[in-house]
């Protein structure tokens, strides 16, 4: 039933609603008679809450402007398909505001998505009759008798590229609409054959590799084909290895016993991306000529040497440099997140890091983080802050968890090694440089949970992510993704994603003879180095060195042996070497020894008294 508040909502939204009785908006009386002299009544936005709380439906306009009111512009992708087949592929859409119908077995069938769209972007009409239609020039009819909301969320506003993404979504599900109608029954022994050829018609489109399989599976699940979804998607990259001997829609015809001229092959013509006018040599662009006087730019030495170009720059000097792309990676349960928190909030308040100076200010951040729950997270940020004890700008600190998607998708976050996942993460970058005027440092906390079915040793699974994290760094962002080790403490996966990131941070934990401090509730204690640093390979800030946190306190210190680490305390308890003797059992020659190599070190800071160790405290690092 529809209440005053879902109307109120649905206005704030943007949406400009008219009453309607069965498929058709109510009419009012223009004011205006006809050539016979009869009153003419057209469609109207021009309703009150009452009249749109007592009418049997509610329809949104699409072109508002066009009925003289202001409002937000929708395309609606309307499934309109008698027996409720091209519905079951709604889940390859984008998640939006939801409508569906209750078919015959008492099920809620999706037959609404409302996105909303730019006036400059909208695009034809789209329509395949008894199939799906995406309609953006009148109105459609969405809410009241027989419908009920699936998903009562803000229409989602799509790019134009978004928009692109959505069309040939709706011709793909025509096409497998087509398809799933002459798919063999089980038992016939032909469902594997039919999906090679499936995958070899698909190698003539422009889809990319994750959606086809995506595409895949949404048909597994659209024909109760639950149990072979992986090996039906392995065809997929078969075929792509083997192009030249994989069947294309021809042979998928042949094999159903159709020709070119049924709705099957014309629903994947609609499908196929448009070719490009052949070009003769004598349509060839200036671009494509080679000119024989063109010369590479080059100065001589005092010229370049005197030419000022950017100088690096960072945002936490020297730990973070902008726009550059850093893996954090380490075991479970290392602290790669706390470490990952704290360099966020020293971001987002200019706070600085282990004695590390922030530059240029304050900056915004985004943390998307795909594992932990909400409330973990959030006692996380609150006892960072606490310590920080500088006021952080809200707008500054954005957070993105694995519940909160759960609220509008109960698949949490669409994996970001497809299209879809990248995109919700990229649109969510661009409102957040709307909101600041400035582009936000990215965490991506972590590849496992966020990029789930990801094949790590792949190198051509890993290329949209590193990809678009190259295209993110351009825009001006800084990228830092988190993922864990493999048995040779190494980044697991393929070597191809570390060939454009700048930084990698491993973090592991230490042996039993290197650990400095039993916590009495949880804390860091890891060994880092950095295995790339481009901006400081081989330098002193890249050596070795034991991090450790205890209450979001944050200390760097040499990587030292549990029998130094004793001395060090007992030295700033200002136990004499005598005393250290006795309790950790070493002999004073000993001792002096480790004194000497500490202060050589930098961690004791002032001369050794071979006789007493009365010293002032004394700073660690």
């Amino acid at each position: 039933m529809i209440s005053i508040d879902n109307i109120k909502t649905w206005r704030d939204w943007g949406m400009v609603l008219t009453p309607a009785k069965g498929k058709k908006p109510l009419t009012k009386w223009n004011g205006k008679y006809d050539s016979s002299g009869k009153k003419e009544y057209v469609w109207s936005a021009d309703w009150t809450e009452d009249d749109l709380l007592k009418a049997e439906r509610l329809a949104v306009f699409h072109e508002p402007e066009k009925r003289g009111v202001e409002g937000a512009n929708f395309i609606t992708i309307d499934f309109d398909c008698p027996k409720f087949i091209a519905n079951a592929f709604s889940p390859l859409f984008p998640v939006s505001f939801t409508i569906g119908k209750e078919d015959s077995s008492g099920s809620i069938r999706t037959t609404h998505i409302e996105y909303e769209i730019d006036p400059a972007d909208k695009p034809k009409v789209l329509s395949f009759p008894d199939s799906i239609e995406a309609l953006s020039s009148t109105c459609s009819v969405f809410v009241g008798k027989d419908r009920h909301i699936i998903k009562d969320i803000k229409p989602l506003r799509l790019s134009k590229t978004q928009l692109e993404h959505v069309l040939q979504t709706v011709k793909v599900v025509n096409f497998l609409r087509e398809a799933f109608l002459l798919f063999p029954e089980k038992g016939m022994k032909m469902r594997d054959n039919f999906h090679l050829r499936l995958a070899g018609a698909l190698l003539d489109t422009d889809l990319t590799t994750e959606r086809k399989e995506e595409i895949i599976e949404a048909f597994c699940w659209a024909t109760n084909d639950l149990g072979e979804i992986e090996n039906r998607k392995k065809k997929i990259r078969y075929v792509e290895k083997k192009p030249d001997s994989a069947f294309r829609i021809k042979g998928l015809c042949e094999y159903v016993e159709v020709d070119h001229t049924s709705p099957l092959a014309k629903a994947f013509d609609e499908l196929k991306p448009e070719k490009e006018e052949d070009e003769t040599e004598d349509d060839n662009t200036e671009e494509d000529k080679i000119d024989y006087r063109k010369k590479i730019s080059f100065a001589n030495l005092d010229s370049f040497l005197t030419t000022e170009f950017p100088q690096p720059s960072y945002i936490i000097e020297p730990l973070v440099s902008d726009q550059s792309i850093v893996q954090i990676v380490g075991a479970s349960g290392v602290g790669k997140t706390m470490f990952g928190l704290a360099i966020a909030g020293a971001i987002a308040t200019a706070n600085g890091l282990l004695g590390m100076p922030s530059v240029g200010g304050a900056r915004p951040i985004l943390y998307v983080e795909g594992e932990l729950p909400g409330s973990d997270i959030q006692v996380r940020i609150n006892g960072m802050l606490k310590v920080i004890n500088r006021k952080c700008e809200p707008k500054n600190f954005n957070v993105s968890s694995l519940q909160q998607q759960l609220k509008i998708n109960d698949k949490g976050f669409t994996p970001i090694q497809t299209e879809q996942g990248l995109i919700e993460i990229e649109n969510a970058i661009l409102e957040i440089k709307k909101i600041t005027g400035i582009m936000p440092v990215v965490f991506i906390d972590n590849i496992s949970c966020l990029a789930s079915g990801l094949k790590e040793n792949d190198a051509d699974a890993w290329s949209p992510i590193i990809n678009k994290f190259v295209k993110w760094k351009n825009m001006g962002s800084t990228i830092f993704y988190f993922h864990h080790l493999n048995k040779g403490n190494d980044s697991s996966g393929s070597t191809m994603q570390h060939r454009t990131i700048d930084m990698v941070i491993r973090m592991r934990k230490p042996d039993n003879k290197q650990k400095i401090k039993t916590f009495e509730d949880k804390g860091v204690q890891a060994i880092v180095d950095f295995p790339k640093w481009r901006m400081h390979d081989n330098s002193k800030h890249s050596q070795e060195h034991m991090l450790i946190c205890e209450d979001w306190k944050w200390e760097k210190l040499p990587v030292l042996t549990s029998d130094e680490i004793e001395i060090v305390r007992m030295y700033n308890e200002e136990l004499d070497v005598k005393e250290m003797s006795k309790e950790i059992n070493l002999a004073e020659k000993t001792i002096y020894k480790k004194l000497k190599n500490l202060k050589d070190k930098g961690v004791i800071k002032d001369g050794i008294d071979k006789k007493t160790s009365n010293r002032e405290a004394k700073e660690v690092c």
